[in-house]
């Protein structure tokens, strides 16, 4: 756990993000069973614990942020709620997010102090798996497997399970965001 001690506030945001991701983790293994969200991103297949999910909601209109990494579509209003939106297909395997796009949702999950919105290609449904179909080795891409906290075999396929929480809160990730150089003609008319 890397905890924040820059301020109070941010020493208690990180331990309340670490006692979150405990008890998920303990409500994973009790015995009454662990719900998920089943995502489609792009050919692959993920699940994602509910309780790190806010809701799900259809595409928003986005505001394109210029200069922005790929992975970031832009900002939407939801109910008031500025929301930057990500591509999850850019931001856990590095590819973009493709397909019909009626059937495309966004996820909508805590990321630090505020929200995050993640495309994928769609939901496919609440799971509930029960303690003995966890599974503690899945079959993932590599650029995932920081992000993927095991699996669940629900008898037709092993379905492994994304950590939203530690993804969307991984500062590695977002604070080495490449920032696209502006265009020599945009330079110029900066400088005149």
């Amino acid at each position: 756990m890397k905890v924040d001690t820059s301020t109070p506030f941010a020493l208690l945001a990180s331990l309340d993000r670490e006692s979150r991701r405990v008890n998920r983790e303990y409500q994973r293994d009790s015995s009454s069973g662990w719900r998920g969200v089943l995502l489609a991103v792009g050919e692959f297949r993920f699940l994602a614990d509910m309780e790190a999910i806010s809701e799900v909601t259809d595409p928003l209109s986005l505001t394109h942020v210029p200069l922005a990494d790929p992975m970031v579509l832009g900002v939407g209003n939801l109910r008031g709620l500025v929301l930057p939106v990500f591509d999850l297909g850019r931001l856990l395997l590095g590819e973009p997010i493709s397909g019909d796009s009626s059937r495309q949702r966004i996820v909508v999950a805590p990321q630090g102090q505020g929200m995050a919105g993640l495309l994928v290609s769609r939901v496919e449904g609440m799971r509930s798996c029960a303690p003995h179909q966890r599974r503690l080795e899945v079959d993932v891409p590599e650029a995932a497997r920081p992000f993927v906290t095991g699996g669940f075999d629900l008898g037709h396929r092993l379905h492994p399970v994304v950590d939203l929480n530690r993804l969307l809160n991984d500062t590695g990730r977002f604070s080495g965001l490449d920032i696209a150089e502006p265009a020599e003609d945009q330079q110029q008319a900066a400088v005149s």
